[in-house]
């Protein structure tokens, strides 16, 4: 703040700003000349941790083969291979001839008959209900 005095007089600073900054104003006129200084430091953080681990390299993918289209020939199929020529084996079925004696009726009262086969077998045949026969021996 600035009072003013009688016309012609000089102002005066009134207050503590006033003070303050002709303290500032001496001070400036009376500071040492400046000194070059060096200052080195290291770049290591003051309370980050740093991370625990790294991530890892990125996969590599080797590129593609090219792919190439088979050769514009012609290959002839394979031969078939022909089938195994071994016959089957004949089923043998035995020549049946019925004996002389006459056809008799059994316990359960089927008709029965003595028969003999081509291979030297013989045995007896019964005629069921439904009139095929049935070897009963």
């Amino acid at each position: 703040m600035f009072t003013v005095g009688k016309p012609g007089s000089v102002a005066r600073f009134a207050g503590p700003a006033a003070v303050a900054a002709m303290a500032a104003a001496a001070l400036a006129a009376v500071a040492p000349p400046a000194q070059a200084r060096v200052f080195f430091g290291i770049g290591v953080p003051c309370c980050v941790a740093p991370a625990p681990w790294y991530y890892p390299p990125p996969y590599y993918y080797p590129p593609a083969p090219p792919y190439y289209p088979p050769p514009a020939a012609y290959y002839p199929p394979p031969a078939p291979v022909p089938a195994p020529t071994a016959a089957p084996a004949a089923v043998v079925t035995p020549q049946i001839s019925y004996t002389s004696r006459p056809p008799f009726r059994n316990a359960a009262g089927q008709t029965c008959r003595e028969y003999r086969t081509s291979g030297g077998g013989a045995g007896t045949a019964c005629q069921d209900s439904a009139g095929l026969w049935r070897v009963a021996k």
